[in-house]
């Protein structure tokens, strides 16, 4: 394959549907592709390194993120085999181009994608925004900000509860994906996740699942609506240095104030959030655990001071 680079960014930018934004931060970020320089410092680039993006293209169409494709792109290259010429897939056509860079922008067409029930083009928001950002940017600024941002718009009563479903499912579907692609504990200190019973809602805590492990602790992440009792046999079998609920509405935080006692007289160090406590802050006063703020990021340092900290 052609290997003398001939073609300029304009050129490749057409030939693959990619953006230049993207095009560069792959270059930066793992060297992918690896263009040479004309004498007035203008890229140029091969064929193979135009057909090296498009199988980087593909791949991310098969539901990787740029990040596991050049790992794939990788571990073929150290089998001695050319990606090119592998048992792989023919590359499929480039996706289309899209208008958002920052990930406002993103999060905007990404919201506007799931009202419209369009899974793939969600897809390639989200592919797009990997490539752009680091995995944690994407679940804190994109995923939980826009579930966020849709769940309002249904209270309000400017979407249906099926649009707010849809688009809920792939953000839960995507955060479950990133929470098993994180790497191994390398921190002490086990962590338990939960919503307390009749809280159904989990993205908020997907999130924080994913950043801790990403950071990481050891995570046990149990999900919605979990029956104190069921909680109470995991906390004994497992004895984690802190437990975490949330609750978004005030019935659920009514809940997790009767757990949060529980678990406190069984000497469990336990730590809440949610919107019911941002809403009505007088609540707060009524829990037997540590507040960890208002946002997702907030709770990160929290977390990190009540571990460090003495038990009580």
């Amino acid at each position: 394959m052609e290997k003398e680079p001939f073609y300029n960014l304009k050129a490749v930018l057409r030939q693959t549907g990619l953006k230049a934004d993207t095009l560069r931060a792959w270059e930066r970020r793992y060297g992918l592709p690896s263009p040479k320089r004309s004498e007035g410092g203008h890229r140029l680039y091969s064929r193979r390194e135009i057909e090296t993006i498009k199988w980087l293209i593909a791949r991310q169409e098969e539901g990787l993120s740029i990040s596991r494709a050049v790992d794939l792109w990788e571990q073929i290259r150290a089998q001695g085999r050319d990606p090119l010429s592998s048992s792989l897939p023919e590359p499929a056509a480039a996706a289309p181009v899209l208008s958002g860079e920052t990930v406002a922008e993103l999060r905007q067409e990404w919201t506007s994608a799931c009202l419209d029930y369009d899974e793939q083009r969600a897809e390639q928001v989200l592919a797009q925004a990997f490539a752009l950002y680091p995995p944690e940017t994407v679940a804190l600024e994109l995923l939980q900000k826009a579930a966020s941002q849709i769940g309002d718009a249904w209270f309000r009563g400017e979407i249906t509860v099926q649009q707010e479903h849809f688009c809920s499912g792939l953000a839960v579907r995507r955060l479950q994906a990133l929470i098993m692609g994180a790497p191994p504990p390398s921190r002490p200190g086990r962590i338990v996740i939960a919503c307390p019973p009749h809280e159904e809602h989990v993205i908020s805590l997907l999130v924080l699942t994913f950043l801790l492990r990403r950071r990481g602790f050891e995570v046990i992440y149990l999900g919605a609506n979990v029956p104190l009792e069921r909680l109470e046999t995991l906390v004994q079998a497992a004895r984690p240095q802190l437990v975490i609920l949330a609750a978004q509405l005030q019935d659920t935080a009514a809940t997790l104030q009767e757990m949060a006692s529980s678990l406190r007289r069984a000497g469990v160090r336990v730590a809440y959030g949610g919107l019911a406590f941002n809403l009505a802050p007088d609540l707060r006063q009524r829990v037997a655990g540590h507040f960890l703020g208002e946002t997702v990021d907030q709770a990160l340092p929290a977390i990190d001071a009540l571990l460090e900290g003495p038990a009580f």
